[in-house]
Order: C-alpha cells, then sequence, then structure tokens
C-alpha cells in the first residue's frame, strides 16, 4: 500500500529536477542545500473543504550544522519560500494537492522523522501510517524471527498491543495476495525499533541476519530477547540480551517494554501511544489492563493528553461504562488528577472540571 496522496511520492523526483536547474543557473545555495539535506514529508498538514477537499503537505529539510551555517538567518524564509514555490510550479497540473510549506531542521538523528527521511538518492518516502502493517499512531516495532517460531513471536506482539506497541511479524502482518519480500522492505523502512527474538536457529537464518544488519545501517536501535540456549553474536553479540522462555512470553512482556523505553529515548511518543491504546480499548478487561499499564507508567499529562482521555472516554463504552474506572474508587478520576493537578467529575459520561473549583478559579483571576 502506498501513501494515499499523490504529492508526496513525488517529492524526490521533483527535487532532483530542481537541483539540475539549480546548478545549471548557478544557485549555488539552493543546489548545496537540497544535494546534502534528509528528506521528510508531512502528509495533510493543511486540509480546505473547498472543490472537493484541498490537501497541503509540508517538506522538512534536515541538515548538517555546517550546510545550515552557509544559510543567513534573515534569508532562510526566503529560500524556504523560493523551494516552496518551485515545488508547486512542477506540480501545478496535480489537483487537489499542494506544498503548503519547506522547512529546514537540523540533523537528529533521535528524531523520527528524521530517522525516516532520505536523502536524493534514495528511494521515495514511505508514510507509516499508509501502510496496512501498522497500527497508526503507535510504537513502531520490528520482530526479527525465524518463521518456526512464528507462533510465539504473534503471541509477544498481540501482548505489547496493550503498551500502544504495533509490533510487525513476517508472514502475519502481512495482508493476503501482497508481496511478502517488498513488506518486510517496508516494514524495514519504516520500524522505529527491532526486537531480535533469538532462538537457536535464529543466526542460521539469512533473513534474519539481513534484517539485522539493515537496522544497523539505518541506526534502528535493536534489542535481543533470548529464548533458548543460544546468545545473540554477530554485530548485536555485545549487547546485553534479556532472558525469557518460549512457553511463557508474557511474563517477560514488562521487562521487554522497560528495555524498548530506554533504548527509544523518546518518552512523549511513548505515552502518546499508551493513551491512545488505552482510548482505544475494544472491551472492559481489555480496558483495565491498559488503564494499568497507563497508571503505572504515566506520571504527568500534556493538556493534549488529558483532552484526548477524556474525549475517548466520551465517545467509547468500553471506557465510560467500565466499572473498574467509574465505581467508588474513581480510579481514572483520581488519575487525571493526580496527572494534572487539577480536579475532575463526571457526569452522563462526560469528564469535566469540578464547577466549585472553576468558580474558585475565576474568581482567584
Amino acid at each position: 500500500m502506498t501513501s494515499k496522496h499523490y504529492l508526496p511520492s513525488k517529492v524526490i523526483s521533483y527535487l532532483k529536477r530542481l537541483l539540475v536547474e539549480y546548478n545549471s543557473t548557478g544557485r549555488t545555495v539552493l543546489a548545496d542545500t537540497l544535494m546534502s539535506a534528509r528528506i521528510y514529508v508531512v502528509e495533510e498538514a493543511e486540509y480546505d473543504n473547498w472543490n472537493g477537499g484541498t490537501y497541503g503537505h509540508d517538506v522538512r529539510l534536515f541538515l548538517s550544522e555546517s550546510t545550515l551555517a552557509k544559510i543567513k538567518v534573515r534569508e532562510q524564509s526566503a529560500i524556504a519560500e523560493e523551494i516552496v514555490k518551485d515545488l508547486n510550479t512542477c506540480s501545478e497540473a496535480i489537483d487537489n494537492e499542494f506544498f503548503r510549506k519547506v522547512s529546514f531542521e537540523l540533523n537528529d538523528e533521535n528524531d523520527p522523522e528524521y530517522q525516516q527521511a532520505v536523502v536524493l538518492s534514495q528511494r521515495a518516502i514511505i508514510n507509516p501510517d499508509s501502510l496496512s502493517i501498522w497500527e497508526p499512531n503507535r510504537i513502531r516495532l520490528f520482530i526479527s524471527h525465524r518463521d518456526t517460531h512464528k507462533i510465539a513471536a504473534k503471541e509477544l506482539a498481540k501482548t505489547l498491543k496493550d503498551y500502544g506497541i504495533s509490533a510487525f511479524v513476517a508472514h502475519d502482518s502481512i495482508e493476503p495476495m501482497t508481496t511478502w519480500q517488498q513488506e518486510i522492505l517496508k516494514g524495514l523502512e519504516t520500524m522505529e525499533i527491532m526486537l531480535a527474538f533469538v532462538t537457536d536457529d535464529f543466526h542460521e537464518s539469512t533473513w534474519t541476519n539481513q534484517e539485522i544488519g539493515y537496522a544497523l545501517g539505518r541506526n534502528i536501535p535493536v534489542v535481543s530477547l533470548k529464548l533458548q540456549q543460544s546468545d545473540p553474536s554477530g554485530f548485536i553479540g555485545n549487547l546485553q540480551a534479556l532472558k525469557g522462555r518460549l512457553d511463557d512470553i508474557p511474563s517477560v512482556v514488562k521487562d521487554i517494554y522497560k528495555l524498548l523505553a530506554d533504548r527509544l529515548e523518546n518518552k512523549k511518543r511513548l505515552q502518546n501511544a499508551l493513551v491512545l491504546a488505552f482510548i482505544q480499548s475494544s472491551d472492559f478487561e481489555e480496558a483495565k489492563v491498559r488503564f494499568t499499564r497507563l497508571e503505572t507508567h504515566v506520571t504527568s499529562l500534556t493538556e493534549e493528553e488529558t483532552n484526548e482521555i477524556i474525549k475517548g472516554f466520551c465517545e467509547n463504552d468500553r471506557l465510560n461504562e467500565a466499572y473498574y474506572l467509574i465505581n467508588q474508587h474513581q480510579r481514572l478520576l483520581r488519575f487525571l488528577e493526580k496527572c494534572t493537578g487539577k480536579t475532575f467529575e463526571i457526569s452522563d459520561n462526560i469528564i469535566s472540571l469540578k464547577k466549585n473549583v472553576e468558580n474558585s478559579q475565576a474568581k482567584n483571576q
């Protein structure tokens, strides 16, 4: 599956065309900028319902310090505006889509967008949320495993869903009638972190060795789960492996999550994934389990995350009718109050600030 929009897939070819023109016309600053940039497209950065819907996309150009230093601060906006204008000239025949903005960002290997960005010599960018192999807005974990242990790997993937993690298990995550090698490659190109499901036969496979090499080549964090006698070897041999058992995968999931959290180094993204997993609970038991995960790992909430929980509670009857959350212990309200410092109440499935608290705050203002 590819992007649902046309322009994001054309960015690389348009920029290559502009690079040739900038070089031929002596616009060296523009040419050097494109040549050294890593490119990422933010799809649907703007939407207007005019004429059946018009979508604006943003283009991020990640640059090194030395490249950014060549661009004068006062000229940066003009240069970015020139590039976006030229991109829209290249794409003027395309209806209902346009490039809204080009921005310059400093290279940051911990930035998920930087990790997915490409240079002009590489293939077009894939939007992870457009792929059926990943659940949108979840942490994208690629589980590298031998096909003989697919069932155990699938069990791990299922358990990690409660933590807001979307795990790719080859031959299971792939839809029927798709070319499985291409889908595996898409998974490798868009993963955020990899878990090596190390069994005694793990390193005997060309595929698992290539998958590990691909992750290391992209500077993707790799964590190892040792499940039998063999230790991780090769380039991941120096990493401390977490020990588990094939016949008791759930017992090690908490430790796997902690290890993933340490290696991913993006606490905000992890927390957002936990919030999303909770508000998407599909039954009462799942709501209880996912709330427990949230309560265990989250100590503060942003205003946006608080509003997401409030909205999700109102719209999902698996939450607003969950006895565990709304009984006399008022677990959900207590959690929100602990994480925000505010006082809430529930009325008709709607969570809101307590009225007397709101009035008190208004008087103090």
